[in-house]
């Protein structure tokens, strides 16, 4: 084990290998079955309402610093209704391996909220078939998980990327409940799942300035 500097700049501490799954030793999030009323980004998460789940579907430079001070910022977090894990980015012209290093660390903070007691809501999100040989990994089945629908209007790949990513996730895990963020795009959800539509709440909020 390296030196106790480099242990805590990568959270080595809180990696637990009896916790992991598949290929890439990714940390498992255990199911849970959560609607919350409304999603706030953690961006707002000195100013929001405390009843409010926080979400992460905002641009990584936001959110880094949690991965950086992790300690502190579950204890803010644990103030919140329910929390998604973070939504580190996946890019299809990102290196395979930068796009394992990102899932790892959603997995890894998500399970050290839910070894905090906080209620965690996992987010999923892919790049293209080659991710999902990890991308799914540590996700439970069963279970309420979120996604979000930013961007995909912007051209048919775009689209196509997302339908075919969350058909395959349905297929592997099977959801209860899917917290869908960013408004409804034309899509056949199986009726066994209930689909719940969150609002961009960043969009919303600077409509109103």
């Amino acid at each position: 084990m390296g030196s106790q500097r480099t242990i805590s700049k990568y959270n080595l501490d809180y990696y637990r290998p009896d916790m992991v799954s598949g290929d890439y030793d990714m940390p498992v999030i255990y199911p849970t079955v959560y609607k919350p009323r409304r999603l706030v980004g953690f961006n707002q998460v000195n100013v929001a309402d405390t009843s409010s789940g926080i979400h992460f579907y905002l641009d990584d430079y936001q959110f880094e610093r949690f991965w950086k001070r992790p300690e502190h910022y579950v204890e803010k977090l644990k103030s919140f209704d329910c929390v998604l894990t973070p939504d580190f980015s996946l890019y299809r012209d990102m290196p395979i391996a930068m796009m394992v290093w990102n899932v790892y660390r959603s997995r890894l903070l998500g399970q050290m909220m839910q070894r905090a007691g906080l209620t965690v809501v996992p987010t999923v999100s892919w790049a293209d078939k080659r991710s999902f040989d990890f991308c799914f990994d540590g996700l439970p089945k069963y279970s309420t998980l979120s996604v979000s629908t930013i961007g995909i209007k912007r051209s048919q790949n775009a689209y196509n990327l997302w339908q075919r990513g969350l058909l395959e996730m349905i297929a592997r895990l099977h959801p209860k409940q899917l917290l869908v963020y960013g408004g409804e795009v034309e899509f056949a959800y199986p009726p066994d799942i209930d689909v719940v539509y969150y609002e961009n709440d960043n969009v919303k909020r600077l409509r109103s300035l």
